[in-house]
């Protein structure tokens, strides 16, 4: 095991001791990339503010700086972890930490109201929505409209999709479980301790995301609307390096849809409603306003269209 592998072994360990996150910091400041090490100490202070944004004017600088390095090629180092499916084809997750956000937005009255939510359990999230290759080594078929290995697997429903994670878990043979994640793991992962419309700001433009660029909300520019999917990781990750988390397919959720409570809450479950389920991020086909981070659609979990995937959480408890 390399130091490198170590320290990120022992993020995973105990991912809530700041300190292992900063000696990270300093490891890839002298033998990586400083930029690297730059990028993991403003996405630490994002994240230590991120509930109380108000109180911290400077976010606004760390956050443009995060979005600066990342265009610039600089790869978030956060622990990984790769599962190998049927056919030795790969299937990546980045760890996402315990930690607390503001849930929801302003924007539809089904993201209201914005409340505080702590996730106490780290897990990891697929680096990408579940593509075409990786449904079929494990399903044996693939549903897709838009044909391509590294494109995500579309037309596939929540009940599809959860059969999909059983025989992954399956073959784990009780090495950890694959599940859908929670709305509110989603939102956590896709924010990335940022509170603005998207993980790169506030502004969409078809460089950023996959979706309508002929349509516009909040000062966004019109650009290409290309009509179809992408291959996954086509555009810039967030700071957990988390692909595609705006725009390309919808990601079902495992929830169920319901009202949101304005109390804080820890590790929400959601709903219980069997007659919707909750999907995120939007699609290669959505406005720029369904693209965002807060924004809820709600569909019957039988529900198979071209705009709709998925991504899964890996969970080792």
């Amino acid at each position: 095991m390399t130091d490198l592998e170590a320290l990120l072994t022992g993020i995973v360990a105990d991912p809530q001791e700041e300190t292992r996150w900063l000696v990270l910091a300093d490891y890839l400041q002298e033998y990586d990339d400083p930029r690297r090490g730059e990028l993991l100490r403003l996405h630490r202070k994002l994240l230590a503010t991120c509930c109380e944004p108000e109180a911290h004017p400077e976010r606004k600088g760390w956050h443009e700086r995060i979005v600066e390095l990342i265009a610039a090629g600089v790869r978030p180092c956060v622990p990984h972890k790769t599962l190998e499916l049927p056919s030795g084809v790969p299937m990546a997750f980045s760890f996402v930490p315990p930690g607390s956000f503001l849930m929801g937005g302003n924007v539809n009255d089904s993201e209201k109201p914005i409340h505080k939510v702590t996730l106490t359990k780290g897990f990891f999230l697929g680096v990408h929505p579940v593509t075409q290759a990786q449904w079929q080594a494990v399903m044996g078929f693939d549903p897709s409209h838009f044909k391509g290995p590294k494109r995500p697997v579309e037309q596939v429903s929540s009940n599809y999709c959860e059969e999909f994670c059983r025989k992954v878990t399956a073959a784990l043979t009780g090495r950890g479980r694959v599940e859908l994640p929670s709305e509110a793991e989603w939102e956590y992962a896709c924010r990335a301790g940022t509170t603005s419309e998207y993980h790169f700001g506030d502004i969409i433009n078809s460089d950023l995301a996959n979706y309508n660029g002929n349509l516009c909300w909040n000062g966004s520019p019109k650009g290409t609307y290309r009509e179809a999917t992408t291959d996954v990781g086509s555009f810039p990750a967030n700071p957990w390096g988390l692909f595609d988390m705006h725009g390309n397919v919808w990601d079902w959720c495992r929830d169920g849809y319901g009202n949101y409570s304005s109390s804080e809450q820890a590790d929400p479950k959601g709903s219980s409603n069997e007659e919707y389920r909750v999907l995120r991020g939007g699609s290669w086909r959505s406005t720029p306003v369904n693209c965002r981070a807060a924004y809820r659609l709600r569909l019957g979990p039988a529900n198979r269209n071209n705009f709709i995937g998925f991504r899964v959480c890996f969970r080792l408890d």
